[in-house]
């Protein structure tokens, strides 16, 4: 009887310093984190006063865009139009690059073309312009004709097949 009471002591004993242990690992890893949050806040204050200094340090006296001539100016828009007819799936800011435009720019001229009729499409809210052409148009118009009366799920899922969004090949 009494060496089982000493076991259960010793049991207790040997429980109670594993109970210590994984406390002070614990305490250990809580202060070894701390530690690495702090380090990293103060490495992320460094390099944005960095990266203020190396702002500061340029300067932007005058914006200028290139005047092009009437010639030049047509040119540009047929390839923009080109740009758009051939890919048929734009992302705007891509659009915007390529031509040396702000996104703003490249929506008023698309707006502009789409207002005169020379292309057709939609700007959906991920930044993307869909540029559908007069066929696919016609096809989509024919779909609702021959089911009277449709609703706009049915649209969506018509338009999946009729309208293609692979670029086309020049």
């Amino acid at each position: 009887m009494a060496l089982l009471a000493e076991k259960r002591k010793q049991l207790e004993a040997d429980l109670q310093l594993r109970k210590e242990e994984e406390a002070r690992q614990e305490e250990e890893e809580r202060l070894r984190k701390e530690e690495e949050r702090k380090a990293k806040e103060e490495q992320e204050k460094r390099e944005y006063e960095e990266y203020l200094l190396l702002k500061e340090s340029f300067a932007v006296e005058d914006e200028g865009q290139e005047a092009l001539d009437e010639e030049a100016q047509r040119n540009l828009l047929l390839e923009f139009i080109d740009y758009l007819k051939t890919r048929k799936v734009v992302q705007l800011d891509d659009l915007g690059a390529h031509f040396n435009l702000k996104i703003h720019e490249v929506v008023e001229r698309i707006e502009s073309l789409q207002e005169e009729g020379t292309i057709n499409g939609v700007i959906d809210d991920r930044g993307k312009f869909i540029y559908i052409s007069e066929e696919e148009m016609k096809s989509v118009v024919k779909f609702i004709q021959q089911h009277g009366r449709v609703s706009i799920t049915d649209v969506a899922a018509a338009s999946n097949r009729l309208i293609n969004l692979e670029p086309v090949e020049s």
